[in-house]
């Protein structure tokens, strides 16, 4: 089979590597039948992340259909369409009873960085029952790839972490997918949000989408208004956090989901005085289930997150596409 390698910084590589078997009985085999990229996927590639080691295949996004299951595996069998969880648990451990997935002491997040991931044809995936969710027929394969990662990202660190009943106004520090995301969630509680981010294209749709007003980051031009909730979805070197602690309210909450490259400055006194909440958090994915229902309600579409498709010829110039700041998702369809 092929798979996107990882070789070394700034180098990877679409190719022939061995087609993964069952190596513990809680273990499936999933045939991809598409996958995508996210931020995570290319920190080793631009050397901000040397955990990986050498010849990893990458990624862990992707929709596939079952095609091998251990002999513990139960509750799904060959010809399962599923979406692999970014996240892979156990299901036994202390952190896993808590519902703390991501922090998993046998497993959580590790395909495409402890493991091999899901930038291949074939993808093992450990704790297979409790790491992948079976999709209804009504939900698309490039729907259902959104549930692996950014969907959940949204969903379990912005909608589950505040009450919509004491916000009016939300500001939304970044126009990349997991912004997009949140909008998508957001529409359903109709509150005033503002969306913070410089890349044109990609803000049309967010006006497009329900974001009532659009503010260029570049002109450093902010306004006096005070936002109940902000959430910063920028993270890196940028420091949008201090946007973050200036645009928020007094009683309000501050919600980081970008990571960051360096560490962040807190203006405690100011945050204390205006009795500031800060939420953080990985997600876990264990709302996907919610999720799903939220799509077959057709409260969102999930469709508006994906920019480009790429076939399996064109894997390296989907990879490349991450440097074009106009686009939100790239999938490939193997």
């Amino acid at each position: 089979m092929k798979g996107l390698v990882f070789k070394d910084k700034g180098l990877i590589d679409w190719s022939e590597v061995p087609t993964p078997k069952i190596i513990n009985d809680e273990d499936i085999i999933v045939k991809i039948e598409e996958f995508t990229f996210s931020h995570a996927d290319y920190r080793p590639y631009l050397g901000m992340d040397d955990t990986v080691a050498k010849n990893t295949i990458m990624g862990h996004e992707g929709v596939g259909i079952v095609s091998a299951i251990g002999k513990k595996v139960t509750t799904l069998k060959v010809g399962d369409r599923v979406v692999i969880s970014c996240i892979t648990h156990c299901n036994q451990c202390k952190f896993c009873q808590q519902g703390l997935y991501a922090n998993c002491l046998n497993a959580g997040f590790i395909l495409g960085t402890k493991i091999n991931g899901t930038h291949a044809e074939y993808v093992r995936v450990p704790y297979g029952e409790s790491s992948v969710y079976k999709l209804p027929s009504e939900i698309s394969t490039e729907q259902g790839l959104m549930l692996s990662d950014v969907l959940l990202t949204a969903y379990e660190n912005v909608i589950l972490k505040v009450d919509f009943n004491k916000i009016n106004n939300v500001a939304l520090i970044g126009d990349g997918p997991i912004a997009l995301a949140i909008l998508l969630f957001l529409n359903s509680y109709r509150k005033k949000v503002t969306v913070f981010g410089h890349h044109r294209a990609k803000l049309e749709v967010f006006k497009d989408n329900g974001a009532e007003q659009i503010i260029n980051s570049k002109d450093n031009e902010f306004g006096d208004e005070q936002y109940d909730l902000v959430v910063e979805c920028v993270g890196n070197d940028r420091d949008t956090f201090s946007l973050a602690q200036q645009l928020v309210g007094f009683n309000g909450t501050i919600i980081s989901i970008g990571v960051f490259k360096k560490p962040v400055i807190f203006n405690l006194n100011e945050l204390w005085y205006k009795n500031i909440t800060i939420k953080t958090g990985i997600l876990n994915n264990g709302a996907t289930l919610e999720v799903i229902n939220e799509i077959l309600a057709k409260k969102l579409d999930p469709n508006v997150l994906v920019s480009q498709v790429y076939n399996k010829n064109e894997v390296m110039e989907a990879f490349n596409q991450f440097e074009n700041k106009d686009y939100f998702k790239i999938v490939v369809k193997l």
